[in-house]
């Protein structure tokens, strides 16, 4: 359905613009066969770079085409705004937006119980586990946020070969979600989903498999806290 989709939104941008099929392909550096077989749904869209390029040539929102070929909205957001972040260290200017006040952000947002301390050291309850995470407020609810970019996946159990103290539960892949380099496991932990971003092909990787059991391990320090009151 995704693919029907970006290729419907594809088809009707560049007949707006009144430019064929070839004339796309050749300032787009994408094949003239590839690009008809994604107007009708029989392949999927290319990568981010291409994906920029089609967005700039037919007047298209990038987060609304990649949105189209099937990338959640929030993995879209994140990934752009880290590169925002990139850009900012070379460019002033830049629009500052923060993906985790998105209320998208929310898919990976949860209240938690604080069951003990060990000073900043939290041990909460999440679902069905306990989570290890940083916080420096002493209320006995937290609202916390856990970064789809946080969270490594893995087949075999990390414990041995972590070097700082993590979060490893056992999980499972519910679904997968992908377009072009990017993709999004929705992971489910201890009675709660995650939603997880990563690149599709990154050195080191698991191939990732539908209903597969793993190993996820989110860092306590990238777990994003703040106290409920009231």
């Amino acid at each position: 359905m995704a693919k029907a989709r970006f290729g419907e939104l594809l088809q009707k941008a560049r007949s707006a613009k009144g430019m064929s099929l070839r004339e796309l392909s050749a300032q787009t550096g994408i094949e003239f066969s590839r690009l008809s077989r994604m107007e009708h749904g029989t392949r999927p869209a290319p990568g981010l770079p291409h994906m920029r390029r089609l967005a700039e040539l037919l007047s298209l929102d990038l987060v609304e085409l990649l949105v189209s070929a099937g990338t959640p909205r929030e993995a879209v957001e994140q990934l752009l705004w880290a590169e925002r972040m990139q850009q900012a260290k070379r460019i002033k200017g830049l629009a500052d937006y923060r993906p985790l006040e998105h209320p998208s952000s929310e898919k990976n947002g949860f209240l938690v119980s604080v069951l003990s301390r060990e000073g900043a050291l939290c041990r909460v309850e999440l679902g069905t586990e306990t989570w290890i995470l940083l916080s420096f407020s002493d209320a006995d609810r937290l609202r916390v946020f856990i970064p789809p970019q946080a969270i490594q996946l893995f087949r075999e159990s990390p414990e041995r070969v972590l070097v700082s103290r993590s979060n490893v539960f056992r999980a499972r892949i519910n679904k997968l979600r992908e377009v072009g380099p990017l993709m999004n496991p929705v992971i489910g932990v201890g009675g709660i989903e995650l939603n997880g971003l990563m690149m599709c092909v990154e050195k080191g990787s698991i191939e990732l498999r539908t209903g597969e059991q793993i190993y996820v391990s989110i860092p306590p320090a990238a777990i994003r806290t703040e106290p409920v009151t009231g």
